[in-house]
Order: C-alpha cells, then structure tokens, then sequence
C-alpha cells in the first residue's frame, strides 16, 4: 500500500503540476501534508482559469444548476482566491477568460499577486462588463510589473475609451518577449511601442492594424511570423493599408518573414486582392466561412502567385449546410480544375481542404502532380468516386491509366497513400472537426 505521507514534497508537487485546476483545489481542500506540497513551485508552472472548463469539469449539466450547484461554486471561487492569494508568486504560466464579475476578481487577484509570469493569456469573452477602465489601467500595472514575459496573447480587449493611447508593454518587455497577439485588442491605440519589441518573432494582429514601417522595422530584425486574424469580432471594413509595393519591401528587409492569415468574416474584402496581395510572403490561408468562397477562382488565381512560400489553404465551416452539395455535379460543375491548377502552381503545399464535393480522380491527380499534400484533409462525405477527368489533363498515359485503375472507393485510399509515401485515410466528419479545432480554435 502506498504511503502519501512519505512521499517527499518535491515529487507530490510535481505530480500536483500535471492537474486541472479543479483538482489542484481538492488537493488545496485535502489533508495537511498534500496541501503542504502545493508549496513547491512546479505545482503551480500552470494556471489556467475558464469558467465554462470549470463548470463542465464540476457540475453534470455543465452549469450550476440548483441552489447546492451555487454554493459549491462559491465556495470553490473562494478557494481559487485563497490559492492565488498564497500561490500566486510560483504562476508563471496564466491563462484566464474573463466572463463575468467572477472570473474578472480572479483576474484582479492576478494582478495583485503573480509577478513572476512569463506566458500570460487573457481573453474577454463578454461584451458587457462595468469594469472595462479598471481591466485597461490594472493590465498596464501588471505588465509593467511582469517585464520578464515571452508570450503575451490578448484577446478582445479593446481600448476604445482613449484613442492613440500608448499599448502597455513597449521598451521594458524587448529584451524577453518574443510571441506577441493582440487579437481585436488596442485597436484604437497608436502601435509605436512595438519598435521597441527588436526581439519579437511572432506577431498576430487584425488586419486593420496592419502598418507598413512597423513591419518593415520588425521583419528587418527578428520577426518571422506574422498571424493576420479576422474573426466574427472584426467587424471594420478593411481599406488597403499596405500596397503590393510595401510587401514587396518589407519582404526584402525581412526575407524570412511568413504570413499566415486566419479569415472567419463574411466580408468580401477577405477574397480579394485589396487585401491578398501577389508579394506577400503567404505561407498559409485559412478561411472559416458558413458560406461558399464566392470567389473561390480569383483566391486560386491569388495563391498561384504565392507558389514559392504557400504551404497550407484550408476553407472551413462548423455550419453543415455549406458541405450539402447537388447530386450529381459535372465536372465543370465543381471545383476539380481550380485545385488540379493549384497543387500544379503551389508545389510546397502540405495541407489542402475545402467545403467543396471532389472527385477521387481529381484527387488523384492531384497528389501525382505534388508529393508534398501530406495533410489532405478530405472528409468522406465530399468525395465522389468519378473518373470524368477531361483528356487534356490526361495527356500522360502513365497517369491515365493509374486514376482508371484506382479511382474506385476500394483502391483510392491505397493508391494516394503509395503516391504520398505514407498512409492516407479519408476523415470521418468527426475525425475532421476534431483536426480543425486543435489547429485553429484559438483564432476564432
């Protein structure tokens, strides 16, 4: 029988740092000797507080729902407090998601209490709350205090009460920060502070914020991820704020800068050269739209121009009406040719899906021209077992005849694995979604 008591503190802690935060409290509630272990820094390497995981974790309907469900939030909301009251100096690692009065007193207990943090997330997901002057001046305290972050990510929380106001982190953070998003945040504030960031590599703003001197300065010295995010909660009109011209420059002071861009808005600037343009080092492009790409040509034609950097075109829905389709399609009723065309012109593409009905023989086709779509993400109920390829994209005989051979449901999965090198299944509509949200569920 194993003995706790005599476990020594420093491995309790340890095991203790793998837990929830649900968990941690019961061992905060527990016996004397493993509330002692909390003591020990590791425990605590992570804190991570959402209401909506803590309710699913504690109450069955995933909500308190009865007056005992009420209490016993209550009680463990004052038992979040008393830990970051006692354990706050040992939290490097925060990630909190304000929603209510609640969780935004946690987050004040954060700021009174963690100074040592050097990952920290904070994320608004309520469009009301009182506190919106107190959260802006408490968070410019805290990071003022916490100079020593690596990774800052902040999402909808906008300054729009003062404008051109100075962004709270600046010359004090450019020695350690390296991964900096401001996602629908400060939208209203001036950006000069982060010429300062001279050791940022990973930025991610929304499109409106765009700057041509900045990132031409940040490219220049170490930046080489740019993340361009447009989602629901972005909701200006985009007018252009860096010419073809600019990127072009910009990608000669920073030649190894990336562009990766995650669209989730149903306006059209987002297909559109306004904003997609030809000398942008675009490596990835990302749409979640519960519609139909209405210029699904034009996008193609725009990454054809993208053929040395782009490695990833993912289009996406988490609505299932855009993946019905008319039975059957023809042809030159769907999609084949624009993506034929595309795996042709983007030979370092990995990963291709659309919300678009294929045919397994344009599939084929497809993967014959690039060996390199190691992450074709198909999903069962858009594919179409046809061979109705036209000639002229059949000129090769070699190749003609491998698609009549293989195009059928028993051998396609084989016959792309063996063109790939590696094996390749079709994804369940399950399968897929769960592929897509570990991928991009942070930008939504």
């Amino acid at each position: 029988m194993a003995h706790w008591e005599k476990t020594p503190e420093v491995v309790l802690g340890r095991v203790f740092s793998y837990l929830s935060l649900v968990d941690k409290i019961s061992v905060f509630q527990s016996c004397t000797v493993w509330r002692q272990a909390l003591e020990q820094p590791l425990a605590w390497r992570l804190f991570k507080y959402s209401e909506s995981l803590i309710w699913d974790q504690i109450f069955e309907m995933g909500i308190p729902s009865s007056l005992e469900d009420l209490q016993q939030d209550e009680n463990f909301h004052q038992c979040v407090l008393d830990c970051i009251d006692q354990y706050g100096r040992y939290m490097k690692n925060i990630y909190i998601a304000i929603r209510s009065s609640t969780s935004f007193e946690v987050y004040m207990k954060i700021v009174k209490n963690c100074c040592n943090v050097r990952n920290f997330t904070l994320i608004s997901m309520c469009a009301e709350l009182s506190e919106w002057e107190l959260l802006r001046s408490s968070l410019h305290d805290f990071l003022q205090r916490n100079n020593m972050i690596k990774k800052l990510e902040i999402r909808d929380i906008d300054n729009t009460g003062v404008k051109n106001a100075a962004l709270p982190f600046g010359v004090k953070h450019s020695s350690h920060l390296h991964s900096l998003w401001i996602v629908n945040s400060f939208r209203s504030n001036c950006l000069s502070n982060l010429m300062y960031l001279v050791n940022l590599s990973e930025l991610a703003l929304i499109p409106q914020q765009l700057n041509f001197s900045l990132l031409k300065h940040l490219a220049s010295l170490s930046l080489r991820d740019l993340h361009i995010v447009a989602n629901p909660k972005t909701k200006e009109f985009y007018n252009e704020a860096i010419s073809d011209e600019q990127w072009g420059e910009i990608r000669r002071y920073g030649p190894n800068l990336r562009v990766h861009c995650f669209l989730a808005t149903s306006r059209e600037w987002a297909e559109k050269e306004v904003f997609l343009k030809p000398k942008m080092p675009l490596v990835s492009l990302v749409y979640r739209k519960n519609i139909w790409i209405k210029y699904l040509e034009s996008v193609c034609t725009l990454m054809s121009y993208h053929g040395d950097t782009l490695t990833s075109f993912v289009d996406f829905s988490l609505s299932s009406q855009p993946y019905k389709y008319p039975t059957p399609l023809s042809f030159i009723d769907r999609v084949d040719r624009l993506m034929i065309r595309l795996a042709q012109q983007c030979p370092r593409m990995q990963t291709l899906s659309i919300k678009e009905a294929m045919s397994s023989a344009a599939i084929l086709l497809m993967v014959y021209y690039n060996r390199n779509l190691s992450e074709l993400l198909v999903r069962c109920d858009m594919i179409l077992y046809v061979n109705d390829l036209p000639d002229e994209l059949l000129m090769d005989m070699n190749i003609k005849h491998f698609i009549e051979e293989n195009y059928h449901r028993d051998h396609f999965e084989k016959a792309v694995s063996s063109l790939l090198g590696s094996e390749w299944h079709i994804l369940k509509v399950a399968d897929f979604y769960d592929i897509i949200d570990a991928r991009y569920s942070k930008f939504s």
